[in-house]
């Protein structure tokens, strides 16, 4: 989609909606984005993919996002965080299974740039989880101590999102 700039402080919100629209098609169509959901998930899991390689999951597999080359199942969850981090920001999604091997939790700043990323087994964001009745599942805070228990990869990954910037 081409689009003329526009100067977002004087725009109307149905020609901000409009260019939020085509930005979420644009996205989809390079494969970034396969819903027309917030582009925050499927970004993290198409860099997460696009870092470790392998297959990504269908979008109704609650198990996980990704399957490695080495047959690892990946459960991809992330945030926008601003600077300093708004009470409840962290919070990741739901975690309805903990049928994965491996969680990679990406935090992104207002600009989504990699501000903070880690791979943590199964077992260590499980250890973090308090269960939620009311939305049948488990809750997770991503924590700093909780990322430091898990591989930094937020080099690997902000390394992925610049070259495939510039591709």
């Amino acid at each position: 989609m081409k689009s003329d700039l526009i100067d977002l402080e004087t725009a109307g919100i149905g020609d901000l909606l409009k260019l939020y629209s085509g930005v979420l098609a644009e996205l989809r169509r390079r494969g970034v984005t396969r819903t027309d959901d917030a582009p925050t998930g499927g970004y993290a899991e198409w860099l997460t993919w696009k870092a470790f390689g392998g297959e990504l999951q269908a979008n109704s597999n609650k198990s996980s996002d990704l399957l490695t080359p080495r047959g690892k199942a990946i459960q991809v969850k992330s945030r926008v965080v601003s600077d300093p981090p708004k009470r409840g920001q962290r919070q990741l999604s739901p975690f309805r299974s903990w049928d994965f091997d491996y969680a990679v939790v990406v935090l992104f700043d207002n600009e989504y740039r990699v501000h903070r990323a880690a791979q943590l087994k199964v077992a260590e964001i499980r250890s973090a989880s308090k269960e939620d009745g009311y939305v049948n599942a488990n809750r997770v805070f991503a924590t700093d101590a909780l990322l430091k228990r898990g591989r930094n990869i937020t080099a690997k990954l902000r390394t992925t999102a610049e070259t495939q910037d510039a591709a």
